[in-house]
């Protein structure tokens, strides 16, 4: 990240923080679950007013809010016209896409060098994903689960500037992510992916883990676009 911050993923934002808690992580907490479960719509101004008025607080602590998640790409400064919600696009999909090829298959590889037992135990108890596509209504819960073992992943590798790029790149593409679900595969043959990774990690086989995680992102991206596809076409 720019400011050297890592963001907070889905799967760890908290939207239960008491009034106490600083007003401005409250606020991003809010606004990023909102952007990237699509409540708020690529493109859609976001006005001040009624957000401080919504949320209950000033503008110094929206306008941090704001700030960091521009920051994260998730919301662009548009000139005389104030805060919108950053557009998705076919590009910003392939470029994510091809950027986690890179990271992240390789750091399945050297999960499959450097994991612990422990570690394998983690990612077995977050393989499991359950949604339905076509059923917005669970969406959420699969983006938490996925995020949640995405992460894990990384983390064993015991590399926190690998770990805080492979955040990026997924926080980046939650919300494809998300519209992607609408022409998905069923939770099971997602979940069959998780576990075919975790089997070629525990073997200590770096190029099939590699190999695996690059198809899944190759057609996790297919996915993203074919609903991109769809998104447009329905507007």
């Amino acid at each position: 990240m720019p400011d050297g911050r890592i963001p907070t993923p889905v799967s760890e934002l908290d939207l239960t923080m008491p009034a106490r808690v600083a007003l401005p992580d409250r606020v991003y907490a809010v606004l990023k679950h909102r952007i990237l479960t699509c409540a708020l719509e690529p493109e859609k101004k976001l006005n001040e007013k009624s957000l401080t008025q919504e949320l209950g607080v000033s503008r110094t602590p929206l306008r941090e809010a704001l700030n960091r998640l521009a920051l994260e790409g998730l919301v662009s400064l548009v000139q005389f016209k104030g805060y919108a919600v950053s557009p998705i696009t076919t590009d910003d999909i392939c470029h994510l896409s091809e950027l986690r090829r890179i990271v992240e298959s390789e750091a399945a590889a050297i999960a499959a060098v450097r994991a612990t037992t422990a570690d394998r135990e983690r990612l077995r108890s977050l393989a499991e994903l359950h949604y339905t596509p076509g059923d917005r209504k669970t969406y959420e819960s699969y983006l938490r689960e996925n995020t949640s073992f995405h992460f894990a992943l990384v983390r064993s590798t015991r590399n926190p500037r690998l770990e805080a790029v492979v955040i990026s790149v997924l926080d980046q593409l939650q919300r494809p992510l998300y519209l992607g679900l609408d022409v998905g595969i069923d939770a099971k043959a997602a979940t069959d992916e998780h576990l075919a990774v975790i089997a070629a990690i525990a073997a200590h086989d770096a190029a099939r883990a590699r190999d695996l995680t690059a198809t899944q992102i190759a057609n996790t991206e297919r996915r993203m676009l074919a609903a991109l596809g769809g998104a447009a076409t329905r507007g």
